[in-house]
This record gives structure tokens, sequence and C-alpha cells, in this order.
């Protein structure tokens, strides 16, 4: 069967494990990286690979991402022209158990199975009783059970009716289930029927309701099923005991699926003044550069001459006026050493030696190295190479594994994101590449007062590139703390060095808010607004218990920031023309050193060709502020008000105050957190006290 899914849903929210309804009607699970078209051996599979974005494949421990292949058809018979023909992502049937509209009778199936089961009977009721009837096609049933672990399953139809396993299974053709409605609109009117077939008739066996399945503990062990992988009832692998407690849900419900993804914002690897800007944005071009890296590793020295560049540039780029000779000089002062640190182990080993070298090494070391990994056979001067290298290891120390932690640990979210809050920050991109990520900015003096008093910083994004890393997910409640190597049994049988990721480009607006505005602000109104933070602290303490997680108490500071990005989505649809599920938050918020106290808007909804342009210009002088100063001004008033801008708690969770739809909730893919920890009180005030608000101005 073939279903339709874009490639940036096969990411999130139909990410793997997913489980998905199509037209049909049939429900899908979204199937395993094992099963996935990719192959990192063969050349024709090398245009899915992401391997020009090493921040976040450092951050999650993998060598380099894989975009969703698209689906594509041949050019026709014989045709051997077209590469990549007819590949499709991989789903499984699920749930298994079917049931039959007509008499209610339930057939089990396996996870291979392309079609569902016909029934024709017998009839378990009324004057047709034990009668055969017209053959009709089963459907899947509406319930599944989950844990907290991420494991799904079926509902245990039969352990819920205290039979054995063994003697009702899939092969036994004398003995079925069969479920019914008494037509209630509750979970009551509906039962689970045992019968069996004997001599003289159907008898049958027991029934059950599903009262009290819905309460908590089934009283069935978890067995660690996972369909995505093939492991359960419905493959050749058995699930293992599992610690967590079964619960059933509803096959489409909210809380069945959590996608876990990270994203990171492109920064360029190379900064250096002395090359033009066409040299640096060659070496951005990263086929190009793979190349060059080739070329230097067969060459007799180990590095780049300007005859080898300027061939490779007449057949690569005939149109190019770059010159060749500063082309080598720029590639063999720094790119190099990718050849050895595109390799996580070769990397890893770098790491450790510096580790024991007092965070340095030497051109003897690298030679070690260099004989030990993969690219051994390459004839390079390792003195080449010490400056590039150690270059590389003071951003990478900081960042590397402790002691005792597995390699590839992940890098604390607010390091990561000061990397590129610094970037931002910076005027202008000298000595940068300026392909995939451009940053400019106006003077603040041309700005209005409503920013200008504000804001520290507002920077224009023309050219921004985002890869969301698709890496696990959850059930029952969204986890981005699981364990490593829980969210990877999820995934894969097997640990690999990829992820699937999808690449889109865009543009943005990114704000930077006065720090001694925003601290002069928590002097004078912080205790007013952590006080009416109390009941969300509660709350959010409440859920973390839950969820067996940790949760930090909720600053007043950074609920500001992320109820302005949302207060902004929103007047930004009426201004530009964007939809909000288009637009996409990204905060900027630490009150420890590093500082950050920023928020970047930008386009959510792009592809590997960008969007169609006009957010950036809502950033100029002239109409950033009359963008802002709407708002704020609907930020004042809430079609729910008063009831919403005096709430002790709404929202999921009740984790907001003064925020809801009607005014500050924004469509889940474009808000960071959930659309949790939003109060339009820290942005306008209350009702009674008006100049609380950080835009309280006085009239």
């Amino acid at each position: 069967m073939n279903r339709p899914v874009r490639r940036s849903q096969a990411i999130s929210p139909f990410g793997i494990g997913a489980l998905i309804d199509f037209p049909g009607p049939v429900s899908l699970v979204h199937a395993g990286l094992d099963a996935w078209p990719f192959d990192p051996a063969k050349p024709e599979h090398r245009e899915f690979k992401v391997e020009d974005e090493p921040r976040l494949a450092r951050r999650l421990g993998v060598d380099f991402f894989v975009q969703p292949p698209d689906f594509r058809m041949p050019n026709g018979a014989g045709s051997t022209e077209a590469v990549n023909v007819g590949l499709k992502l991989p789903f499984l049937r699920f749930p298994l158990w079917h049931s039959c509209p007509r008499c209610g009778r339930m057939f089990e199936t396996r996870y291979q199975d392309r079609s569902a089961p016909q029934c024709t009977g017998p009839v378990g009721s009324g004057g047709e009783k034990g009668k055969a009837h017209k053959a009709r096609r089963t459907v899947q049933v509406r319930f599944v059970t989950v844990c907290r672990d991420g494991h799904m399953r079926d509902f245990p139809w039969i352990e819920w009716l205290g039979l054995e396993p063994e003697e009702w299974n899939r092969t036994r053709s004398d003995r079925w289930l069969r479920l019914l409605s008494t037509g209630s609109a509750s979970i009551a009117g509906v039962i689970v029927v045992a019968e069996r077939q004997q001599v003289d008739g159907v008898v049958e066996v027991k029934r059950r309701s599903l009262t009290g399945a819905f309460g908590g503990d089934l009283g069935v062990k978890c067995d660690s099923q996972v369909p995505a992988l093939g492991i359960g009832d419905g493959g050749d692998d058995p699930g293992e005991d599992c610690s967590q407690k079964l619960q059933a849900v509803l096959r489409g419900a909210s809380n069945l699926y959590f996608s876990d993804v990270r994203s990171s914002i492109y920064i360029p690897e190379v900064k250096d003044a002395a090359f033009p800007q066409d040299v640096l944005d060659i070496l951005e071009d990263h086929e190009f550069k793979q190349e060059l890296l080739n070329a230097a590793i067969l060459s007799e020295e180990g590095t780049l001459s300007r005859k080898a560049v300027s061939l490779m540039l007449k057949r690569r780029r005939p149109e190019s006026e770059v010159d060749p000779a500063l082309l080598a000089e720029a590639a063999n002062k720094h790119i190099l050493h990718e050849a050895l640190t595109q390799h996580r182990q070769t990397a890893t080993l770098l790491v450790m030696r510096a580790k024991s070298n007092d965070g340095s090494l030497t051109a003897a070391i690298i030679g070690e190295v260099i004989a030990a990994s993969l690219v051994s056979d390459w004839e390079i001067d390792p003195a080449l190479l010490v400056d590039q290298i150690n270059n590389w290891l003071e951003k990478r120390l900081d960042d590397s594994p402790e002691d005792g932690q597995t390699a590839g640990a992940e890098i604390v979210e607010g390091a990561f994101r000061f990397e590129e809050y610094a970037t931002f920050c910076r005027d202008g991109q000298e000595g940068m590449p300026k392909i995939n990520l451009l940053v400019r900015s106006h003077s603040m003096e041309s700005y209005e007062p409503v920013v200008r008093d504000r804001f520290s910083r507002i920077a224009l994004l023309d050219k921004l590139r985002e890869t969301r890393a698709f890496v696990g997910y959850s059930r029952l409640f969204a986890a981005s703390s699981q364990d490593p190597d829980k969210r990877w049994k999820l995934i894969s049988r097997a640990r690999k060095n990829w992820l699937p990721a999808v690449v889109v480009r865009g543009e943005g607006i990114f704000l930077v808010f006065d720090g001694a505005k925003l601290d002069r602000w928590q002097a004078v109104h912080g205790a007013f607004h952590r006080e009416r933070l109390v009941q969300v602290n509660k709350n959010v303490q409440a859920q973390a218990s839950r969820r067996e997680t940790h949760a930090s108490d909720v600053d007043p500071k950074f609920v500001l920031l992320h109820t302005f990005a949302h207060a902004l989505i929103n007047q930004l649809t009426f201004d530009c023309g964007y939809g909000s599920s288009s637009l996409r938050e990204r905060i900027y918020f630490s009150d420890e050193h590093p500082r950050m106290s920023g928020v970047l808007i930008y386009t959510a909804a792009g592809d590997s060709e960008g969007t169609m342009g006009g957010l950036v210009r809502m950033g100029s002088p002239a109409l950033l502020e009359p963008t802002i100063a709407r708002a704020i001004d609907r930020a004042r008033w809430c079609s729910s008000d008063p009831v919403c801008i005096e709430s002790l708690g709404q929202g999921p969770d009740n984790c907001n105050l003064a925020a809801c739809h009607s005014c500050a909730l924004l469509p889940e893919t474009s808000c960071e957190q959930q659309n949790r920890l939003l109060d339009r009180g820290v942005l306008v005030g209350t009702l009674d006290r008006p100049e609380t608000g950080f835009f309280f101005q006085e009239t």
C-alpha cells in the first residue's frame, strides 16, 4: 500500500514510532531506522546525507544526518537515467487486532500484513445467530496500550478476560473473540466476548466490558513491545520484561506519541577575514569541500596545489572567477583537519589525547592519531595540521564527555544556543561565508522609542538554515530528557552513527532585550510577578513529579520573552502574510553567565529552497515599531477578559496565567514550550496593576 507523507512530516509529527491514520482506512506505525531505505555504503544514497552540521552532530553523538528520501517515479521502462527511484519510508500495520463491522468477530494479524482480514461470521446474536454472512473487510480496533518507557502493544484482550493466551492465539480456528457495542456513549458500552465453536453450536465462554480499563493499571505487565521495530506479538521477536505499567489509550489520543526533535541554526565553521568573500563561500559548499579534501588526501604532499584546485574549478564551476591559488591556500589553512575530525571515532581519540596533554597536541601525537585513524594512508606532514587541530580542540574540549560518561554526551542546551546568540549579536560577518547565514542590522538610533527603549539589538537574518533532527519519542508525557540508550532502543535495533533530519532554509528577526532594562524591571516588579507565578510553579513541579523529571522554577524574565514572542508572531500573521503555523520561536534566555535575553522569530515552513520572503522586511525601522506597538496593544485586552487576565492557572497542565486561545496561544509546531509558561501580565500588567508590565507607558 502507498500513502503520502511530506518529508518534514517524517520527522515530526509523523516520526518513527508514530501511529498514523491513513485513508482506507488503515492505521500504520512508522518503522525504525533498520528498515529505512538508506545504506551509507551506496554512493547513490549520499545525496540524502547531511554532513555539514557538525555542531548538532557533535551534540547528539552521531557522524551525520539523513534526510527522508523523496519518492521518485521511474522515467520509463528500461530507463537508467534516474537514481534512487521508488524509495519509500517503511510503515507497519498496527494495531494488529481487527474487528468485523457486521458481527464484531476479532482477528489478529501480523505487522507485515498488507491487507485486513475478511470476515464471514458466524453472526453472534439475533435471528441469524450462528450463520455465516457476506464477506466484510475488518477494521482495526480503537484501543492500544502504552507504557511510560515508550513501548506500545495491542490492548490485552485475552488477558483482560482472564483467559490463557496459549489457548486463544491466532492459530486456533475453533475459538475467537468478539467486540460488541451496546450503543452507550461511555466506555462501559464496549464489551469483549470470548466464544468457542462446539458440536451443538457457538458457546459463549466469557464476557467483560471495558469499564475500568482506562483508569490506570490494567493488571498486565509491559513486555517491551516496539511495533516500529517489529518487536512483539506481530513479529518474530517477542518483547522482554519492563518495569512500567501498561495504560490503555485511544488509538488517536493526543498523548500517544511525542516526537523529540532537536534543532540547530547553522553557524559557519570557517572565519578568516584574510580571504575574499567568494573564496569563503566556496568553502561553504559541502560537496566541493569534500572534493578538495579527497584531492588533498590523494596528493603526494597531502595538501592542495594551485593546479589541482584550478582543474577542479574548471570542472565544477567553469564560470567562477575565484583565484585558484587563494582557494588552495584557504583550503590548506582551514579544512585539511576535517579529514580527521569528521570521523567521530578519530575526533574522540584526538580529544582524549589532548586531555592527557594539557589540552593541545603536538605534530608527533597527531601523526600517531593519523596512523591509527580511518585515513592512515594519508601521506601528510602532521606539522601542517597542528594549528588547525588545536584551534578545533579549543571549541571541542568543553563539549567533550567527562570521565565516566559515554562518548557523545549531549551538550547543555544553554551552551549550545549561546553560540547562535553570540553570532547573531555580531554586526556583519567579516571573514565568514554567507551562503547559509546572512546577518545584518540597523542602528538602534534609527528605531522609534517603543523599540529603542527596550531592546539593545535588532538583527535581520536574510538567510538562515535550520536542521531539525529526530532523536526519539515518548508516550503519555512529552519528555526530552530520556536516557539516550533507552531512546535508541525505540528507533533502531542497533545504535547507528546517523539520525533522521530535515533541513529548511528561511529568514528571521532576532530581538535582544536590553539587559539593564530587564534588571530594573525585575528589581521593581519582580516580587509581584513571582507571587503571581507561585501557583504556576506548583503546577510545573507537580507535572515534573508525575513525569519523574526535574523542573526549575519559572523565571518572570523567561515568561516575558516567551509571551512577547507569541504576541509578535500573532501580530506578524496580520502584517506580513505568513500564517502563525509558518512562523516559529526560538528563545535565548539565561540569567547566569553568559547571559542571554533574545528572541528569534523565523520562518518554520520553508524547504531546501527557502521561503517566499517578507519577514525580514518587517524588522526594518518604520515597520517594526508599529508591529510591536499593535502586538502590545492587542495583548492589553482579550475577548475572554476579565476571566483570562485574572486566571491563576489555565492551558496545558495549568501552566499559564493570562494566556488563552483568544489572545496568546500558537500552533504547537510554533512554540518551544508546548504553549506553556505564558502570561500577558508581564507584558502589559494586570487590570489593577498595569504599571507592572514591561511595556507599560504612562500616558
